[in-house]
């Protein structure tokens, strides 16, 4: 069998050595997916440490995938996010914030705070129910709009939603998204259309799988062993999390049929009691009719008059 020819560039160590070491690849990949103005491109950046350490030793020390600033001064992070969790997006709010409030030295002026952009490609989905894959997130006024604070801008990828002709206008984007979900450690060739644009193609030369040293390979195995414990893991706990909810909706079930039930037997004891008295209303009106015929035919009355007035029957009135 044939060894394939590329590993997944989405793997901590691939993800890390294309877009960690590359200057002219993360910011093709950043130009291509933020929100960016024309004139707000990205020219230049200068990698950063990913390891966001507090300033006070009691507080959470992080350490995201790449960190860098641009030309400009302001701050990137992206992250390739394996396995979804509900509370990454506070962790993506939390890493940003922290980068952000960290850029003004003591007795800095506020207004030379830059924007902190927040990349965070999601090879699960989040938990909205929603076909959009693309989530841009800013303070905006509630609302005027269009009014904003600029400061923090996160960006949300769900790559396993993304198909290509929903953004036929991002040539650059689409291409560099074909990359992390077409390229998955399972094929052999890569589509001529990545092959052709010089940045992704550098990136398909890195993520060959016979580019890998002998320790890069073994830190690659590894890292897809872990993360197959880790979603077996993830998958157990969003079973676990969801007994509850479905013992509840369960439960409610049961309670809605036995509801159901008792005013299904109330409606049958109604009905039947309806019935009943129904049928002895009528019992007593042929009582009636028989009695009256009794005191008719005791006065003379011929059977043809009686059958006339009561509506009995010539053998009912025979047979009294």
């Amino acid at each position: 069998m044939n060894e394939r020819k590329y590993v997944d560039p989405k793997a901590d160590l691939t993800f890390k050595k294309i877009f960690g070491e590359h200057p002219d690849l993360i910011t093709s990949l950043l130009n291509a997916l933020l929100p960016l103005p024309e004139d707000g491109k990205i020219v230049s950046v200068e990698y950063l440490t990913p390891e966001l350490v507090p300033d006070d030793p009691l507080h959470k020390d992080t350490i995201v995938d790449v960190r860098c600033k641009d030309q400009n001064g302001r701050q990137f992070i992206v992250e390739m996010q394996m396995i979804w969790s509900p509370d990454y997006n506070q962790r993506a709010l939390f890493n940003a914030a922290k980068a952000y409030s960290r850029e003004l030295p003591i007795g800095g002026d506020y207004r030379n705070l830059k924007t902190v952009y927040s990349l965070n490609l999601l090879n699960e989905n989040l938990d909205l129910d929603v076909p959009q894959w693309y989530h841009h997130y800013q303070m905006e006024h509630r609302e005027i709009k269009g009014e904003t604070i600029d400061g923090l801008q996160l960006v949300f990828v769900e790559l396993k939603k993304f198909k290509p002709q929903t953004w036929p206008e991002r040539k650059m984007a689409v291409l560099w998204l074909r990359f992390l979900t077409e390229i998955d450690g399972t094929i052999r060739d890569a589509p001529p259309e990545l092959k052709e644009n010089p940045d992704v193609r550098k990136a398909l030369e890195m993520v060959e799988a016979s580019a890998l040293t002998p320790e890069e390979r073994a830190k690659y195995d590894g890292f897809q062993d872990w993360l197959c414990r880790e979603r077996r893991r993830a998958n157990a706990e969003r079973r676990a999390e969801k007994i509850p909810e479905l013992e509840a909706k369960f439960n409610a079930a049961v309670a809605d049929l036995n509801a159901a039930l008792v005013a299904r037997d109330a409606a049958t004891t109604e009905r039947d009691a309806a019935t009943a008295e129904r049928d002895a209303a009528i019992e007593k009106m042929r009582q009636d009719k028989l009695d009256t015929a009794r005191k008719m035919k005791t006065k003379g009355f011929s059977a043809d008059d009686i059958a006339e007035l009561t509506g009995l029957t010539a053998a009912e009135i025979r047979s009294l």
